[in-house]
Order: structure tokens, then sequence, then C-alpha cells
């Protein structure tokens, strides 16, 4: 799992810089900091969505021993645990570009 978490906290930082080249490093204020997290939460919330309505359908699948729609339903596991992960990688990006918009606030006496 350590091995896991430097990876995906190395992946984090590349969403980062690359979230920052394209829209700046910094949230302007504590309330663009809240939006641009809140929004990649509800995202990574869709995701795991489809992952409990996919796992529920596997499920039933297994139970009737239909083997397509099991398959159906792991590759649907499989995209949506994918995308769900990725939309979390984007939180932990906002949450840096969020901590970046209070240091500037800090530095800058800002209240």
């Amino acid at each position: 799992m350590e091995e896991l978490v430097k990876a995906v906290s190395a992946l984090v930082g590349e969403e980062y810089q690359r979230a920052a080249a394209e829209h700046g490093g910094a949230a302007n204020t504590p309330h663009e900091g809240y939006a641009l997290t809140k929004e990649e939460v509800d995202e990574a919330r869709e995701q795991v969505g489809v992952v409990c309505q996919n796992i529920t359908d596997l499920w039933c699948a297994v139970k009737a021993d239909d083997l397509p729609r099991q398959e159906q339903c792991l590759v649907g596991l499989r995209r949506a645990a994918i995308l769900g992960a990725c939309e979390l990688i984007q939180v932990a990006a906002m949450t840096d570009k969020a901590m970046a918009g209070l240091r500037k606030m800090e530095e800058g006496g800002a209240k």
C-alpha cells in the first residue's frame, strides 16, 4: 500500500501542476477553493454510485449464473472505479490549490 500511496501522491502533484498551468496555481478566495474541491467531490461521489450499482448488479448476475452479464458488470465496475480514483486525485489536487490560496492570503496579510 505504501508504494501505491506514493504513486497516487505523485499523480496528485502532476494533476495540480496541469490544473495550475491551465487555470492558475492558487484559489483566489476560500470560497473558490471550496467550490473547486466540492465539484470534484461531487463527481467522485457520482462514480462511487456507479460502482455501487455495478457491484449490486454483479451479485444479481452471479446468483443468476449469467456469465455475460457478470462480465459486463465487471467491466463497468472497473471503469467506474478508475474514473472515481481519477476524481479523487482531482479532489486532492484542488485541496492543494485551495491551500496555495490560503498561503497566498496569509503572506499578503488578508483575512
